[in-house]
This record gives structure tokens, C-alpha cells and sequence, in this order.
């Protein structure tokens, strides 16, 4: 389970009634996909309220297993 404090949250209104949230480490650590590196996930559903998108963030980073230092989130 990962900790919450380990992690920013960014909730933004896609348009009007939709609402999602980023999630980002604090620290600079990304998983490599194709090249790219993975710095953020953004909630996969839009949500009514900012608060909704909250929890869904918040949920979203406690189901998390920590796995190695250089390959988490």
C-alpha cells in the first residue's frame, strides 16, 4: 500500500461536470515505457465534483504496491 504523502494531486475540470486528477510521485522517479518516461497517471473516469475526483486519486494511490525504487509508479 502506498502513502498518500508520497504523492501530489492535481484535480482539473476537463469541461463542465467533468472532473479527473493527476497523480504524481514527489519524487523525480518514473517507469520507462517505449522510451518515455511515465511522471504522472491521470484518474481513468470523469467525476461530477472536484471532491469525487479527490477521492478517486486518493483511492487510486493506496491500492498501489511500492515495488522497486527504480520501477515504481
Amino acid at each position: 500500500m502506498a502513502d498518500i504523502a508520497d504523492f501530489s494531486i492535481v484535480i482539473y475540470q476537463r469541461r463542465p461536470g467533468c472532473w479527473r486528477a493527476a497523480i504524481t510521485p514527489n519524487r523525480r522517479a518514473g517507469i520507462v515505457v517505449r522510451g518515455d518516461k511515465v511522471r504522472s497517471v491521470v484518474t481513468p473516469d470523469d467525476y461530477a465534483t472536484e471532491s469525487d475526483a479527490q477521492l478517486a486519486a486518493q483511492k487510486l494511490i493506496v491500492s498501489v504496491q511500492p515495488t522497486a525504487p527504480s520501477a515504481s509508479f
